[in-house]
């Protein structure tokens, strides 16, 4: 391409130069034949002064010594300009014939002048005189002849040259003209020509990159030749053919991978890998493109490493003779450095005896081995693969055998962790049900306290009624007597609801009415204790929660308050809404908690209280706060006091 353009430019630029050199050549010619032409009009101009200096001396010869004549210097001093118009005339350059007859003008000027001379000098009489006149006369009348037929002969050779100067003007100017007119179609020709020399290639690419934009990878342009743009087109189709390549790759790689992750994905959804053995055989010989896919795995209890599953199920005789002892598979496992074991067309196939065993009769074999923290548990067997296992086989089974290790030991691991968090539920439930009993226990004494009361009036009024025959009388104490049988009756319910292990259960609630239902449960203990109790409900909404275990949660907590105030102090229950949250607030003046333990509180069995605690009491709250969706935050300075501030989502029921 580079030549072809280099070729037309050069012919364009010859074409130029050569109307270039005509046009010049033209002109050149032209010029000379106007300066010619000049030299010319100057002479002929030599020859009009000649003529008229000729009149002029005739005129005055004429009119000599008459009134309208000139003096006789006047006619010398015109004589002396005929002889310079003379020499100027002869000095210019003639053609022979013209330059011999101003050489007879120059010498009938010489003999015009002598008759002058002679008749300007004459002394005889006027005869004499008069004949001399008509002499010289005669003489000039002569040269004024010759001068004139010498001047028209000159200028019919000038009218000729004008033409003929005229003519190649003319020429000159057509021939420009048509240069100019062929040079420029020849550029539009040779641009036209380049134009699609280049366009053509340029066009065939741009619709070969649209074609492979739209999709079709491995379209190749048919634009062939042998210049920059052929090479173009041969790299371009080079390219698109390694486009499709890569692209087949690229899907081959996402189907493998796709397939990859169907299969691991299933490793971690189940626990039981029994469930999936056979199945991960099918998908990996789909994967993999293979006949056969064997799954290969220790067995702690014969200490034999057994197929353990097959994607086309594999004969007594194939899984005898891959059924391994321990050794062997470590034989086996160290002759192949850990590396997939690759056998294609019977190579290396005695290496590997009995993995790759020619007795199964088998084109191809492919072993990647599964194996955890350096130890080996099991291999991953595929076969017969229409054509030959490539490292691409490899690397893919490598990894479904890197998961399918990992995946065994999660299952194990999970069977192992369900066990353990079964064993920690119950005992975590037994401790909640402990902690219950313990806070049971602690509010035995106030219970009792507060039972006694009913108990007593009950008993008082019954003594007094053995004794009194007033039918009203009695009335009225039976109603005491029954109304404080009721009081007595709830508080031992509230007791038994408080005491009984139950999972959330979780309905509408006002917060505020849980928060007053602990109050009587915790009346009696704060007058021992010297504890004057205030309470502040603000308006708040309904919400949903486990009513009972709340309540624990506030029993708890004003346990604790109580126990913090030996001497007495203030206890001051509220509830407020912030935002989306309902805020249930506990604030004491009791000794407060140090910095250095404030951190640990509702650590399990974590206790200030030496051996009257168990330490689970605000574990056990806390837990039961984070099941509704909550946090509690405490605030405490030692001397002063404590706030706690259990904070609650608003939550409607479903």
């Amino acid at each position: 391409m580079k030549r072809k353009i280099v070729l037309s430019l050069f012919a364009l630029f010859l074409f130029f130069s050569v109307g270039a050199a005509l046009t010049i050549l033209y002109i050149t010619n032209t010029t000379a034949t106007l300066s010619r032409l000049i030299e010319l009009h100057q002479i002929e101009l030599l020859r009009d002064g000649l003529l008229i200096n000729l009149q002029t001396v005739q005129t005055d010869l004429y009119t000599v010594h008459t009134p309208l004549g000139q003096d006789l210097d006047r006619i010398v001093s015109n004589v002396d300009n005929l002889d310079k118009a003379a020499a100027a005339c002869s000095s210019c350059h003639h053609n022979p014939e013209l330059t011999k007859r101003i050489q007879e003008i120059q010498a009938d000027i010489k003999d015009y002048e002598s008759d002058l001379s002679f008749y300007i000098t004459a002394s005889a009489d006027a005869d004499r005189i008069e004949k001399l006149k008509m002499h010289a006369a005669h003489t000039g009348n002569h040269l004024l002849g010759l001068i004139q037929d010498m001047t028209i002969t000159a200028g019919v050779k000038l009218q000729k040259m004008t033409g003929s100067a005229l003519v190649r003007i003319n020429n000159a100017r057509l021939v420009i003209f048509i240069t100019l007119i062929l040079a420029l179609f020849l550029a539009l020709g040779v641009s036209v020509h380049l134009t699609r020399v280049i366009t053509r290639p340029i066009r065939e690419l741009v619709d070969a990159s649209r074609m492979i934009a739209s999709g079709r990878l491995g379209y190749e342009t048919s634009y062939n030749d042998s210049t920059e743009f052929g090479e173009l087109a041969r790299s371009f189709n080079a390219m698109s053919a390694a486009l499709k390549s890569g692209r087949e790759k690229t899907d081959r790689y996402i189907e493998q991978l796709s397939g990859l992750y169907n299969i691991t994905l299933s490793f971690y959804k189940v626990t039981e890998m029994e469930d999936v053995y056979k199945e991960i055989c099918r998908h990996v010989a789909d994967l993999v493109k293979v006949r056969e896919c064997t799954l290969i795995l220790h067995d702690p209890e014969r200490d034999l490493f057994l197929p353990r599953a097959s994607a086309a199920g594999l004969s007594e005789e194939a899984a005898e003779i891959l059924s391994l002892s321990n050794r062997r598979m470590e034989e086996i496992f160290e002759s192949s450095s850990g590396l997939p074991i690759v056998c294609n067309e019977g190579k290396n196939q005695g290496r590997f005896e009995p993995m790759t065993s020619d007795a199964m009769k088998e084109r191809s074999v492919l072993v990647a081995w599964l194996q955890r923290k350096g130890r080996i548990v099991g291999a991953l067997r595929v076969s017969d693969k229409d054509g030959t296992f490539t490292d691409e086989d490899a690397k893919i089974l490598t990894i479904l055998a890197n998961h399918m290790a990992v995946a065994m030991e999660n299952a194990q691991l999970y069977k192992s962790l369900q066990d353990q968090m079964s064993e920690l539920q119950e005992t975590q439930g037994q401790l909640i049900q402990s902690a219950k009993l313990a806070a049971i226990g602690e509010l035995a004494s106030n219970v009792a306290h507060e039972i006694n009361n009913p108990l007593t009036s009950i008993i008082g009024f019954t003594e007094l009624m053995r004794d009194d025959n007033n039918i009203n009388s009695i009335k009225g104490r039976l109603e005491i007597i029954e109304k404080e049988s009721i009081r007595a009756r709830d508080i031992v319910r509230e007791l038994l609801h408080f005491a009984r292990k139950r999972p959330l259960q979780l309905t509408e609630l006002d917060m505020n009415e849980a928060l007053k239902d602990v109050i009587p449960l915790v009346e009696s203990q704060t007058r021992l204790n010297n504890i004057v109790l205030s309470e502040d409900y603000g308006a708040l909404p309904k919400t949903v929660g486990d009513s009972n275990q709340l309540k624990q949660v506030f029993l708890n907590i004003i346990n604790n308050a109580v126990a913090s105030m030996p001497g007495g102090g203030r206890l001051a229950l509220g509830t407020l809404r912030s935002g989306n949250n309902i805020l249930v607030r506990f604030t004491d003046t009791g000794h407060g908690i140090p910095g250095d333990v404030l951190h640990r509180i509702f650590e399990p069995f974590y206790t200030t209280k030496k051996d009257r605690g168990t330490g689970l009491g605000l574990s056990i709250s806390y837990r039961i706060i984070q099941e509704h969706g909550g946090r509690i935050d405490v605030e405490s300075r030692v001397g002063q006091g404590s706030i706690f501030t259990v904070r609650l989502p608003i939550k409607t029921v479903a």
